[in-house]
């Protein structure tokens, strides 16, 4: 079943069984109060008739005159008067739930009134006064002059009042069934209302599942099911990058891997025609081609494996400042061959330097931020390191002399492959994946690192690790 359905009969099966309920309750508390509201008006007619009784027969002193005057008897049980009054209370009735006026006729009252005499012979009526469920003695100074009989209306046969019901019954079965008519149609066009957003998630779903990352939804509404349309946008938004940045990825690899290759090829080909001899000059020309191509190889399975977050970790308490000392002296030979000074790292006895990482990949993250230093600072060059603490945080910041980089190619120097001159960058050995390496070991140790403008005329790298302690 789809949930279209599920929602129409939801809303339908609900909106039945309410108005159902409805029914019910209102016709059983409309017959109860209609009753209740007959029998007072009834017993107010009835004790109105024995008081005109008894003033008759106090005049005429027996009943002889109404066994033979039916219209006089009509003038008793049903006075205009009484029509009237009658009429008069039931302009506001008092039910709750009697929304309309009564004929002032309806109940009848008087054609159910019988009357007898003392010795409960009909003068007016039924024949036998026991066929009155209602029966009252007619008193003349505390003297029983005869007796009055009524038949209520609930209890008589074809009574208006009976009648009266079954025609509201009729009436309320109607509306009911209007309103279950009215209840179906809006049952379809909320069913329609509330599947269209997931009607669009769900076609849009499926372009997604095709690879058609360029779809879009267009929120309907500002509850859950909009919350829901915006996220599959960021999610299309999300996957559309990234299959971008995977094209870009493959272009990238292709081409920086043709490289190394194209040249490897055209010398091997150049060897072998002769045109070049395979001398140690060009055999270590080769192999330089190889280390190249072999670190781009180390560079790429890095990256890889730390994307799918296969590159472990063994984080332990250590001293930063002590690794990045014994990276520098290492380093001291490349130093003074690249012709770079390199500032005394100076550090406060009172700092603790202490923070949770791996030393192997801590030390890799220095090492390439220092041969970038050593490749791209013009010669002679400077260096300057300091480690401090900010806050929490333990900042290090690596300064290096000319040339700059704008804050446009600022922005991009972590993104795979990108270099500023790419010509020069390959000539010294260059993947373009160092600073790349760098951002993802960094966000490894919950670490941040940027990229600014250096006071020294260079450019600044900035890192920020927590401290423990």
């Amino acid at each position: 079943m789809k949930l279209k359905h599920k929602f129409f009969l939801a809303f339908f099966i609900t909106n039945i069984t309410l108005v159902g309920m409805m029914l019910v309750f209102i016709y059983l508390n409309f017959t109860t109060e209609f009753n209740h509201f007959v029998e007072k008006q009834e017993r107010k007619h009835f004790i109105k008739v024995k008081q005109q009784l008894t003033q008759f027969y106090t005049k005429a002193n027996s009943w002889d005159t109404i066994t033979y005057n039916t219209q006089l008897w009509r003038s008793i049980v049903e006075p205009e008067q009484q029509n009237n009054e009658q009429n008069a209370s039931l302009k506001n009735p008092p039910p709750s739930l009697l929304w309309f006026e009564l004929p002032g006729n309806l109940l009848q009252t008087g054609r159910r009134i019988s009357l007898y005499n003392q010795q409960k012979q009909v003068i007016v009526g039924r024949e036998k006064i026991n066929e009155n469920p209602l029966i009252e003695p007619i008193l003349l100074n505390n003297n029983v002059i005869g007796w009055i009989g009524l038949v209520p209306s609930k209890l008589a046969a074809n009574s208006p009042a009976k009648a009266f019901l079954n025609a509201q019954l009729h009436n309320y079965i109607i509306i009911t069934l209007l309103v279950i008519v009215l209840a179906f149609i809006m049952a379809i066009v909320l069913s329609k209302h509330l599947i269209r957003p997931i009607q669009q998630i769900v076609l849009a779903t499926d372009e997604l599942n095709k690879g058609n990352f360029t779809n879009r939804i267009t929120p309907l509404s500002q509850d859950e099911l909009g919350t829901l349309s915006n996220n599959f946008n960021k999610l299309a938004n999300t996957l559309q990058d990234n299959q971008q940045m995977r094209f870009q990825w493959m272009s990238d690899t292709s081409h920086e891997l043709r490289t190394p290759l194209t040249v490897l090829r055209s010398h091997l080909i150049a060897v072998q025609d002769g045109v070049f001899v395979a001398d140690t000059k060009r055999i270590n020309l080769l192999i330089d081609q190889v280390s190249n191509l072999n670190l781009l190889v180390d560079d790429l399975s890095q990256l890889a494996h730390s994307d799918t977050a296969s590159l472990h970790y063994q984080f332990k308490t250590l001293n930063i400042a002590s690794l990045l000392q014994h990276t520098l002296d290492s380093y001291s030979a490349r130093f003074t061959q690249c012709q770079l000074y390199v500032a005394p790292l100076e550090l406060d006895n009172s700092v603790n330097y202490q923070v949770y990482g791996d030393r192997e990949r801590l030390q890799q993250l220095f090492i390439n931020l220092l041969e970038n230093t050593c490749r791209y600072t013009e010669q002679p060059g400077q260096l300057q390191i300091n480690l401090e603490l900010v806050k929490q945080d333990l900042k290090l910041t690596f300064s290096d002399s000319a040339p700059g980089v704008n804050k446009q190619d600022q922005k991009q120097l972590f993104d795979r492959f990108y270099r500023v001159e790419k010509s020069r960058s390959r000539e010294y050995g260059g993947t373009g994946l160092g600073l790349a390496l760098c951002k993802q070991i960094t966000e490894a140790h919950k670490g941040d690192i940027s990229l600014q403008g250096s006071p020294l005329g260079g450019l600044q790298v900035t890192l920020t690790m927590p401290q423990i302690g």
